[in-house]
């Protein structure tokens, strides 16, 4: 049996502010340290329930994050950027997994209580929505996964996640780690506790097939963007096909959902091009 780990950061318990998660900020090592220690336990848990190959990928930042030297030994870990499908790369496999786990990940941009809530590019994206419904990481990610055949066995993160996830995707496996107050503000939960806890719930939810969640993404896939400001919409409407809405808004359609991805991930990178350092 095969597992796909995809771990983010923001939603580790421990971690309620954006300096905890940047390279060379004060408490970034420590929260290294727990993101490693969650990782781990839900591996152990997998390997425990006779899961004998397992791909975690390093999503967090510039995804070099988690360290190989500090890993469970069954883990093959994949690092770096630039990856074809980012938080998701590697799900699209031709042995593919049999289930993903999504790891430390956070709510939606605009959730009022989400701890250090964003979708995927904070300080660009203000919305993200899948034909007209709005969606952060965990429903972009899932999407792609259920794209390839992937389903979700298990999500960690805060309380404000989990409501997410149940109203995108109905029922799905959930550990909250930690209870969201605002958005740099959290009720940790002991930490002994939740590392018992992820353990035991990725070893019962590798043994419950019926209990996955395959997130089949919607065909055509039209994506629309609220840009962080209107420069950036001028430069994402420049590429051919991508529609601009109104001042902010920029939309694409494809029948694939992985060129609506990656896509996604373009004008992305295209709109952080034109963030104005002195002016913003």
């Amino acid at each position: 049996m095969r597992a796909y780990l995809s771990v983010d950061l923001e939603g580790i318990n421990g971690i309620v502010h954006s300096s905890q998660t940047q390279p060379g900020e004060p408490g970034y090592e420590r929260s290294i340290g727990l993101m490693h220690e969650e990782t781990n336990a839900v591996i152990r848990g997998l390997v425990n329930a006779g899961v004998d190959e397992i791909l975690v990928n390093d999503s967090h930042w510039d995804m070099r994050n988690l360290r190989i030297e500090q890993m469970h030994p069954k883990a093959h870990l994949t690092s770096g950027w630039q990856k074809p499908f980012s938080m998701v790369s590697g799900i699209q496999k031709d042995e593919r997994p049999d289930f993903a786990i999504f790891i430390g990940y956070h709510a939606r941009n605009g959730c009022a209580t989400g701890v250090l809530s964003h979708t995927y590019r904070a300080q660009v994206f203000r919305d993200v929505k899948i034909n007209d419904v709005l969606v952060g990481e965990t429903g972009l990610n899932a999407y792609l996964a259920g794209h390839f055949g992937v389903p979700i066995a298990l999500i960690t993160g805060d309380d404000a996640l989990e409501k997410e996830c149940a109203d995108l995707m109905g029922k799905v496996n959930n550990v909250v780690v930690k209870r969201a107050i605002s958005r740099y503000s959290a009720c940790f939960r002991p930490q002994q506790e939740v590392i018992a806890e992820l353990e035991e719930a990725a070893g019962r939810a590798a043994k419950a097939k019926d209990s996955w969640n395959l997130l089949k993404p919607p065909a055509p896939a039209k994506i629309t963007i609220s840009m962080a400001d209107t420069s950036m919409a001028d430069a994402c409407e420049l590429i051919p096909d991508v529609k601009r809405v109104n001042d902010r808004d920029v939309e694409f359609v494809h029948n694939d959902y992985s060129v609506t991805f990656r896509m996604m991930l373009a004008l992305g990178a295209l709109g952080a091009s034109r963030k104005d350092p002195y002016f913003s």
